[in-house]
């Protein structure tokens, strides 16, 4: 089955301008992807009469693209079916961003993109690379000094650096390395964002569920057999919120999610790899980036669980969108310096990335971004690391031979006591047992009431 394309499976090469183009400048001809709104229909009362925004008075051009974003575009963002974030990627963001530069900058170039890919035109591509370049020289403004006026503005638009970014049109392994890097830098910005709040009423937010790690809590990972020498770490307990086992705020937990101690739960490739991490050797040199990789695999595990549990399910993609927000400085400066097992683990997150629908970030893109991954760490001559990439490897190839689904499956296949089908299984035993233990802990509570009464 051959890879499908999508809208945003390619992205076109920006044309240079020069340093004397008008700051908002649109062309004068309408592009024919871009259908003329209807200004008398009822989404577009928000912009009556006069048609001020943040960034002035809006062109025709600029009423067209933002159409364009909420006729079609949005839809590339939405990687889960809740109404919620529908709407909010439909409706809210747009209006929010008639108040915020960086905002609606970025939504218009993000259209003006879309829809040169739809139907070429030189003065639309232009046009995209302004608003590119408005969007981040507003958003560096705009970080300086950020406000509980702008925050949701700010936060949503760093979900939205990603589209911005375009993957290289060449095929030069360095273009797509150093590219990884620039993606990889945006994500920690948003990341840091999205702390400013997490643990002081971030899920209060109207656009909180764009920036929630998870959709579902997942059981603990299945018990599997090996033996001693083989044995994988546990993941660290930590408050609710601050692991990737429990990524979301606290208040979004019940009580039967409370922190407990799980296994990581990662395929023998990536798990012979953490061992030789974790391993050390009196006589050999010491491992001065171990405690660096090792939480880059504490944020894999759960990705692998939720496909497990669930297969090829929103929380899956939300998880894989989230995965960059855990990695920290250190691992980003390995990644940078083309450290071998930092590169694997980053090709096993784009291998996985391409399973989620509408992955405009990665597109038909991940085969060259895998292979270039996969050229530099043969040059690290680490025998580990090239043996845990080839499963990465697999992932893709059997994507292209036969498709989504069949290269989800490929994941597991030679996992020693890991069943594909059994997942699914195993998942609606874990929800039915919960709802038992949650219906006791309510009655527990209504016994010590009466008996406090009585």
């Amino acid at each position: 089955m051959a890879r499908r394309s999508t809208g945003f499976d390619s992205w076109p090469t920006p044309r240079s301008s020069s340093s004397s183009t008008p700051s908002h400048e649109s062309p004068d001809t309408k592009p024919s992807a871009v259908h003329s709104p209807d200004f008398n229909s009822p989404s577009f009362e928000w912009l009556v009469p006069s048609f001020q925004t943040s960034i002035g008075d809006f062109t025709p051009l600029d009423h067209h693209l933002l159409q364009y974003y909420k006729a079609n575009v949005w839809r590339g963002f939405v990687i889960s079916g809740d109404t919620i974030v529908k709407t909010l990627h439909r409706d809210i963001v747009p209006r929010l961003s008639i108040s915020h530069p960086f905002l609606l900058y970025a939504i218009l170039s993000i259209a003006a993109t879309h829809s040169n890919l739809q139907s070429p035109d030189p003065e639309v591509e232009r046009q995209s690379l302004l608003y590119r370049q408005k969007t981040f020289k507003c958003y560096q403004s705009a970080l300086k000094d950020i406000t509980a006026e702008n925050y949701e503005a700010v936060l949503v638009t760093g979900t939205f650096l990603l589209a911005l970014v375009p993957p290289p049109v060449s095929d030069q392994d360095s273009e797509y390395l150093d590219w990884i890097l620039a993606l990889l830098k945006l994500s920690e910005g948003l990341r840091v964002l999205a702390s400013l709040r997490w643990g002081q009423g971030i899920e209060k937010l109207s656009v909180y569920p764009l920036v929630r790690r998870e959709l579902r809590t997942l059981p603990p990972p299945p018990l599997i057999v090996v033996p001693m020498e083989k044995a994988g770490v546990v993941a660290p307990i930590g408050p609710l919120g601050t692991t990737p086992v429990n990524p979301n705020p606290a208040p979004t937990y019940t009580h039967t999610q409370l922190p407990q101690q799980t296994r990581l739960f990662l395929p023998p490739p990536l798990m012979e790899l953490l061992q030789g991490v974790l391993q050390t050797s009196c006589s050999g040199p010491v491992d001065w980036h171990g405690m660096t990789l090792l939480p880059v695999f504490h944020a894999l595990s759960p990705i692998f669980t939720s496909l497990y549990y669930h297969h090829l399910n929103p929380d899956f993609y939300v998880r894989i969108f989230v995965f960059t927000s855990f990695l920290m400085p250190d691992f980003l400066k390995l990644v940078g310096d083309r450290e071998p097992r930092a590169l694997v683990l980053v090709a096993w997150w784009f291998a996985l990335a391409d399973l989620v629908p509408k992955g405009w970030w990665v597109g038909d893109k991940v085969t060259k971004i895998v292979g270039a991954i996969g050229r530099a760490v043969r040059m690290g001559d680490h025998e580990l690391a090239e043996k845990a990439f080839k499963g990465a490897q697999v992932i893709v190839d059997t994507f292209e031979r036969e498709g989504r689904d069949e290269a989800a499956k490929s994941v597991f296949e030679g996992w020693n006591g890991v069943d594909w089908e059994e997942g699914p299984k195993r998942a609606a035993e874990w929800e039915i047992k919960q709802l038992i233990d949650l219906d006791d802990f309510s009655m527990e509570k209504y016994l010590d009431v009466e008996n406090c009464g009585s």
